[in-house]
């Protein structure tokens, strides 16, 4: 049995604050902290010299995250962040057809293909979700490549990611997820599950802070010709040097085109190994336990909820329809209780340093405030 009072450990903010925004932005653990301020005691003992120990350690980070998702390592790169994961495969794919994605995805969806000039079309959510009977009616022939959140930002719903991926199979069509709001708490398998590209960021989530996403890209898409640009760490031997030989790596470090950010692939595989002690069957009942818990207790208190009622589409993350939301997250914060206003109302999302007292807390300040 878990013990949550240890994995709350991990996180010191939990000290100070009712932290209930990881939607927004999650504190780091202590796993990932740790990691990442290695590596500058590192380096300020020992220069660069450990380069050769920090390259390793990177590959061990990326074995880890390609574990993590069910992919091969040569199909994992390190980006930066969200954006920059989007950007890439945009680039990658801006003259394979017209996208098709949900409305209410974050920018990070939707902007890096507006700027490549690709065409794309939307799906309007039907009870703040997303069928694949609602995706169907909206295929037309000029429809190339699907992209979707694996959880929207500001309702919640969670993709069926595997039902999806099989429709996209069947419909020849490229499939792109954004797993910025679930990579960390809820599972993936992107083989099981046909995805072609996924990326996301450590900031959220995954705990891992900021400066650090990752990016999976489908052997199957795996060609020199298809990247974007390259960088002296892009070749295959980049010890040569050698100007008149672009000889690229065909996989996904590829993208890592120069100096690695070192201190923040750490980190992630900090975050990584300590998902992987508590278990992700563990993490993904946990927080949907506290989704219902937050759920049951603003109900009680007469707010009306946006959220998934089947488990199966339930994620951290709940809208509380109040009116001038702003104005009680603010107050809210003022009592160290932090979440954000987004969407519809209030966004309240609760990950595995949460605990019972952190949601009385909320409901008894809320309850405060709304008089």
């Amino acid at each position: 049995m878990t013990d949550w009072k240890k994995v709350r450990e991990e996180f010191p903010v939990c000290k100070k604050y009712v932290y209930l925004n990881p939607a927004g932005g999650s504190p780091v653990s202590q796993s990932a902290a740790t990691e990442g301020k290695r590596f500058y005691d590192e380096m300020l003992e020992f220069g660069d010299t450990y380069w050769e120990t920090w390259l390793a350690r990177t590959e061990e980070v990326r074995n880890s995250l390609a574990e993590f998702i069910g992919a091969e390592r040569e199909e994992i790169g390190f980006t930066t962040n969200t954006s920059h994961g989007m950007n890439l495969v945009a680039q990658m794919l801006k003259d394979k057809g017209t996208v098709l994605t949900m409305r209410d995805e974050f920018p990070s969806t939707t902007f890096p293909w507006i700027n490549q000039k690709t065409e794309i079309k939307f799906v309007e959510p039907t009870n703040y979700g997303y069928s694949i009977d609602d995706i169907k009616k909206n295929l037309t022939p000029d429809i190339k490549i699907l992209i979707t959140s694996y959880v929207q930002y500001c309702t919640g719903y969670r993709q069926d990611l595997e039902k999806l991926g099989k429709f996209c199979g069947e419909n020849h069509l490229i499939f792109v997820v954004n797993a910025t709001q679930a990579l960390g708490i809820f599972p993936v398998d992107v083989k099981k599950c046909n995805i072609d590209f996924l990326m996301f960021t450590g900031l959220k989530w995954a705990t891992a802070g900021y400066g650090i996403g990752g990016l999976y890209v489908n052997k199957k898409w795996l060609a020199p010709d298809n990247f974007p640009f390259a960088g002296w760490r892009s070749v295959q031997t980049p010890g040569k040097m050698d100007n008149l030989d672009l000889d690229l790596k065909n996989e996904a470090s590829v993208i890592e085109s120069g100096c690695p950010h070192f201190p923040n692939i750490f980190a992630l595989g900090g975050a990584l190994n300590m998902f992987k002690k508590i278990g992700a069957e563990n993490v993904m009942n946990r927080v949907l336990f506290l989704n219902r818990l937050i759920e049951a207790k603003l109900r009680e208190i007469g707010i009306e909820i946006i959220v998934q009622k089947e488990d199966k589409h339930r994620s951290g993350i709940l809208i509380a329809k109040i009116q001038n939301p702003k104005y009680v997250v603010d107050e809210l914060f003022k009592k160290n209780i932090i979440v954000s206003a987004r969407g519809e109302g209030m966004r309240v999302s609760a990950s595995i340093f949460n605990n019972e007292e952190d949601v009385e807390e909320l409901i008894k300040q809320l309850k405060e405030i709304l008089k």
